[in-house]
């Protein structure tokens, strides 16, 4: 990296740091934790939401579209985020309507807002849960 690594890169490494030690942390739970688990994912959109309302600001709402659409990376990195978020959406939705929520409006959520919509749904999913066994 010869010492000098631009912010933006530095934040995707930092990011990518960050999402290997949350897996690696998940992988190692056996046991149910005692702390409040939905505040992991609401902390993830938290954070997540902050970035996108500083890209908004600085670049615009549609800036992230020419990323996707001008090259075979851009469109390989698109297919694969619809993908991730539409099997992780695939993977919660029974157990988001097992703890009382409704499919519908959920989807349009995560379909409109990707990642950020499904840890919100994720973390009121763990929420209800949590409160329907304690």
């Amino acid at each position: 990296m010869g010492g000098n690594v631009p912010a933006l890169q530095l934040a995707a490494i930092l990011g990518l740091a960050a999402a290997v030690v949350a897996m690696l942390l998940v992988t190692q739970t056996k046991h149910r934790v005692s702390w409040p688990g939905w505040l992991v994912p609401a902390v993830a959109c938290v954070l997540m939401a902050t970035w996108t309302v500083l890209a908004i600001a600085v670049e615009g709402p549609t800036a992230f579209w020419s990323l996707y659409t001008e090259s075979l990376w851009g469109i390989q990195v698109w297919y694969d985020r619809l993908m991730s978020v539409t099997a992780a959406f695939f993977l919660l939705q029974n157990r988001a309507r097992a703890a009382g929520l409704t499919s519908e409006v959920w989807v349009l959520l995560v379909i409109f807002t990707g990642s950020m919509g499904l840890l919100v749904m994720l973390a009121q999913t763990v929420y209800l849960e949590r409160k329907q066994t304690d």
